[in-house]
């Protein structure tokens, strides 16, 4: 049998501070021998950090252990063998005494093979867990403090950006940037991240760009020029990439995406389409028949779940098959006729400032409640501090608040990024504009247009006309 000699480090502060790889190795191998231990084995994490035990050579070192190969398991401290006091716990019940395995510190008094060496590690646990927390919250709180003032709270920089280090602030790479803009044009114009993804690594070799990476640079608030951290939005010192209109006309895309519209299809009303009985997708249906040695060929829109019913028994959606030219020879006639009743934009317009009032109200009843939790929060913060009430016996409460808290910012940050009031002028300027020039667009130019004036369209079958969901 032998003593294992277990070595991690995760980063370089670590080793400014006399915990790199080398230290430990040698003040370990010294301690072994001089308890008479010659026959011992290294196991070293180098990167890992410290809050989680899915680590390579620890996973291998307990391996050993439940093989009956080692007797002893030496650390330099405690936390290179785990930060957090669950972590260290189980490990020395779980594992080290459930094989009869020792556990010892080269820095530290404790011997676990005696009663008050375990109190002891218990102890060194709780402290090694305090500091890990204390970090996690100097880091929180400096970041959040940075953010507060406008500045870049570090990591690496985002691709159209530059770190001036003299300036310290983040400057704008042109030809990146020119990248960044052509990005949320094409999604504006329903392409694809994929789509996009492929035309944009074929333009830098400096960021290996693939549709995860679209996806981060289209939410990314960075880009017009602010910083978020914590679900707090603040106005950043740099310089922005994308203009806010811009910007919002993305956010708003992305949710429509979301809830079902796709990109640029084959056809033209891919993505917009919705079952009026059921709420279920369209899909394209071509149907062939032949009469008198002639071929006839039928384009039709068919809720998905009805048109595949011979494989679900149980679906009993009834909207049956509309013609495609009937379809969109409707939306097509009701797009051309805004540009003819500029009242009916006008109409539209007020309809949704006032779901836009409606969700002001809800924004400020939100506001409230976050409030009233960060009241509860400071209250129980001073109780602590004044020794009214131990820190133990309201954590759960703490947690709940704290959760309560982060998920009213996000909701308010989702409700208050999203929505913007309707500039009237503007809006009949832009929909008449289409609505005149729709039969000089291009095929895809006509898809795009109508992706930027509607938000859906619902099928109720033959005999009613389909209802348009307006988006402007």
């Amino acid at each position: 049998m032998i003593a294992a000699l277990y070595v991690r480090v995760s980063t370089e502060e670590q080793a400014e501070h006399g915990f790199s790889i080398d230290v430990q190795k040698e003040r370990l191998i010294a301690f072994s021998k001089s308890q008479g231990w010659d026959d011992y084995k290294l196991y070293i994490d180098d990167g890992y950090t410290g809050t989680k035990l899915e680590r390579p050579a620890l996973k291998k070192m307990i391996r050993h252990i439940e093989e009956g190969k080692i007797h002893t398991v030496v650390v330099f401290k405690l936390d290179r063998l785990s930060r957090r006091q669950k972590d260290v716990l189980q490990l020395l019940e779980d594992v080290f005494e459930k094989n009869d395995v020792k556990f010892r510190s080269s820095t530290e008094p404790f011997d676990t093979s005696t009663p008050f060496g375990k109190a002891m590690l218990g102890v060194l646990a709780v402290f090694a867990q305090l500091d890990r927390d204390m970090i996690i919250e100097r880091t929180t709180s400096g970041r959040r403090q940075k953010v507060s003032q406008g500045q870049w709270y570090g990591g690496r920089v985002p691709f159209g950006y530059a770190w001036n280090k003299e300036m310290k602030m983040l400057e704008i790479v042109p030809e990146d940037s020119r990248i960044i803009k052509e990005i949320y044009n094409l999604y504006l114009q329903g392409q694809s991240r994929l789509a996009i993804a492929e035309w944009a690594s074929s333009r830098t070799s400096d960021r290996t760009i693939d549709h995860n990476i679209v996806r981060d640079i289209l939410a990314r608030p960075i880009y017009s020029g602010k910083l978020k951290n914590a679900g707090k939005v603040n106005k950043g010192n740099h310089e922005a990439i994308i203009d806010q209109e811009t910007w919002d006309r993305v956010q708003a895309e992305t949710l429509k995406r979301k809830e079902g519209a796709t990109p640029l299809g084959e056809y033209l009303l891919t993505g917009l389409l919705k079952c009026g009985v059921c709420g279920s997708n369209i899909v394209h249906v071509k149907r062939v028949t032949r009469r008198y040695n002639k071929e006839y060929l039928y384009e039709l829109y068919a809720c998905k779940q009805q048109h595949v019913r011979q494989k679900d028994r149980d679906n009993n959606c009834s909207l049956g098959y509309v013609r495609r030219v009937k379809v969109e020879d409707f939306i097509i006639d009701q797009v051309k006729s805004l540009g003819t009743f500029p009242k009916k934009i006008k109409q539209i317009i007020e309809s949704k400032n006032d779901e836009y009032y409606d969700q002001e109200i809800t924004v400020d009843n939100l506001k409230s409640q976050l409030k009233k939790v960060d009241t509860n929060l400071e209250n129980l913060y001073d109780a602590i501090q004044s020794g009214d009430i131990k820190a133990s016996s309201v954590s759960d409460r703490i947690r709940k608040l704290e959760e309560q808290r982060e998920s009213l910012e996000n909701d308010i940050d989702d409700l208050t990024s999203d929505t913007s009031e309707l500039d009237e002028s503007q809006t009949i300027e832009m929909v008449s504009e289409i609505s005149m020039a729709w039969d000089y667009f291009t095929e895809d130019e006509q898809k795009a247009a109508l992706r930027k004036l509607i938000t859906c369209v619902t099928l109720h079958g033959k005999t009613n006309d389909p209802e348009i969901e307006w988006s402007f």
